[in-house]
């Protein structure tokens, strides 16, 4: 599936920019905008208050405890509200500064659930064509999060990530492709990016298990591509599974977008991204 986002005006989709408490990484707001250029679409900035918090706030032995252990402060549900309602408009405030340097139709809401709830509902309310972007960086152990995602928010096409060490955006745009039946969509969405930055570079790298496999799909790809060719193809092996070389070698050639499709080699709907989040210097767009 293309990670489709709607246009401005359709009311069918946008680019849902999630924010939580939790600092969020200049990349991924960064490349939220870029997503909404790409597409000519808008974004909406969900500020979570996440019902579980509330829940926990509810207790009255709730408290902060400073890192010295010499200060507690009790935390109520009225304070853990008043709290969060700064923190979602300091965010929104440098959310809506971006989107007026990148000239992109700006909305905000926040809304209290459970997280994966908040997002199904923001996306049900213009989908179907949205593409999910996490403010905060992806940990290590985000697989179980990010299937969660996929399956509850139907009206999501995509889910774009950053890792914590992100830095930017600019570089060639490479779409990793493990499974040739995926590689038209996926290089029609890279496209469209790629018309977002300076950068005219859009690689195709070929992921398999073995020399063989990855050069029977280079000759269908060739088949698939139109003359000229868009893309450079370029080949990785990875071996018993394991995608640290994937990871190293999207690292080397200094992208500045990937693109993938989530439970391929690149970021399996299982185990943990410890190698690819650690590795990542730019925007990650998992694709269905």
């Amino acid at each position: 599936m293309i990670a489709h986002v709607a246009a401005a005006g359709e009311q069918r989709g946008r680019v849902v920019l999630r924010l939580t408490q939790e600092p969020a990484h200049p990349m991924a707001l960064e490349a939220a905008m870029r997503m909404a250029q790409a597409f000519q679409s808008e974004v909406e900035s969900v500020f979570v208050e996440d019902l579980q918090l509330f829940e926990w706030a509810a207790f009255p032995f709730a408290c902060e405890i400073s890192l010295t252990g010499r200060r507690r402060i009790m935390i109520t549900p009225e304070r853990l509200a008043l709290d969060l309602q700064h923190t979602a408009a300091a965010l929104q405030r440098r959310v809506g500064d971006l989107a007026r340097l990148f000239e992109i139709p700006f909305h905000s809401t926040v809304i209290r659930d459970e997280p994966v709830n908040a997002i199904a509902r923001a996306c049900a309310e213009h989908g179907p064509w949205n593409v999910v972007v996490l403010a905060e960086p992806l940990a290590a152990a985000g697989t179980v999060m990010l299937r969660e995602l996929f399956a509850a928010v139907s009206g999501a096409t995509g889910i774009l990530v950053v890792g914590p060490n992100a830095r930017h955006t600019t570089g060639p745009v490479i779409a990793e492709v493990d499974d040739i039946d995926h590689l038209e969509p996926i290089l029609r969405t890279a496209e469209k990016l790629l018309g977002t930055t300076t950068e005219e570079r859009l690689i195709l790298l070929l992921a398999g298990h073995s020399e063989s496999e990855t050069l029977e799909m280079e000759g269908q790809a060739r088949l698939i591509l139109r003359e000229p060719p868009v893309a450079t193809i370029a080949r990785v092996v990875v071996r018993d599974g394991a995608p640290i070389e994937l990871a190293e070698r999207l690292r080397r050639e200094g992208s500045g977008f990937v693109l993938a499709r989530f439970g391929g080699l690149l970021a399996p709907d299982h185990g943990d991204l410890h190698h690819l989040v650690q590795s990542l210097e730019c925007p990650l767009l998992l694709m269905r």
